[in-house]
């Protein structure tokens, strides 16, 4: 690691203002921004970053349709298989 990397990570260790953003801190502000704009990025982010459930998204009060609409990024939303068996 670099000099400055080491710098910077020291730094950030020892800021006096240092913000503690928790998981439902970030529930919260998934929820208010996914209801301003269902496509935003931000939200997004924080949902990747803290592992999100589409359960814990669901109890905060993220409508059904936004959830649908993540199920990409949140993953096993869907109860049912994909993987269709097709008879010839």
């Amino acid at each position: 690691m670099g000099k400055s990397k080491q710098r910077l990570i020291a730094r950030a260790k020892n800021d006096k203002f240092q913000i503690n953003f928790t998981r439902q801190n970030a529930l919260v502000n998934v929820k208010e921004d996914l209801f301003q704009n269902p496509a935003s990025i931000s939200a997004k982010n924080m949902i990747t970053l803290f592992g999100l459930t589409a359960e814990e998204l669901s109890e905060a009060g993220v409508s059904y349709e936004v959830l649908r609409s993540l199920d990409y990024l949140i993953g096993n939303f869907c109860s049912y298989n994909y993987n269709q068996n097709f008879k010839s």
